[in-house]
């Protein structure tokens, strides 16, 4: 319970910290990517072993509403194990992800501050994967509208060969035993 307080302070300090560098950036589109961060914030987020990633998403005035979703794999299939859909506030955002084997935490971050989704059972197990890989969008990445862009992923296998899968690929034909992948899909329509 200590280490949970611990994780929970310091996410909260890495949150503020992250939330006033937001930084205006030059419209190029619709885009999400990986957020920069000083030094000193790097190393405070190296505590967390890739456990927390956060992401900034820009967005143009067609986008009404975007999804967040997760999908676990279970018993040889891809399910849908939960997901945060609204309206679009804000053109342009910061999410932190907090992905375990066991949970999911969603912090979407703006100039009014923040809100935290927690889906605390994903009820999914690596256990017995001999190898795990991970991936992640790594630079900026266009979204389209209306289309699912998968943004983070964690697969395992219960053998010890794996190919080496990248995060944009399409998730549902990977050769996995285990997995979690988060996806984000804007829309042009207000999905309730």
């Amino acid at each position: 319970m200590q280490k949970l307080w611990r994780y929970a302070s310091v996410l909260t300090v890495i949150l503020v910290l992250t939330l006033s560098a937001c930084a205006k950036t030059e419209q190029k589109g619709m885009y999400i990517k990986p957020s920069e961060f000083t030094e000193e914030t790097r190393e405070v987020l190296a505590l967390f072993d890739d456990e927390v990633q956060f992401f900034d998403i820009v967005l143009d005035e067609t986008v009404k509403s975007e999804t967040i979703t997760v999908w676990v794999y279970r018993d040889g299939e891809w399910e849908e194990s939960g997901k945060t859909t609204g309206p679009v506030d804000t053109l342009e955002r910061r999410i932190a992800i907090r992905l375990t084997e066991n949970s999911y935490e969603l912090y979407s971050m703006d100039e009014s501050g923040h809100v935290k989704y927690t889906y605390p059972e994903l009820n999914t197990s690596f256990d017995d994967s001999v190898a795990i890989i991970g991936s992640r969008v790594e630079g900026e990445t266009q979204l389209v509208l209306n289309e699912e862009t998968p943004i983070w992923m964690k697969i395992g296998s219960e053998t010890s060969s794996m190919e080496n899968y990248n995060v944009t690929e399409d998730f549902r034909t990977m050769d996995c035993d285990a997995g979690v992948v988060i996806t984000l899909t804007v829309s042009d329509e207000i999905v309730e």
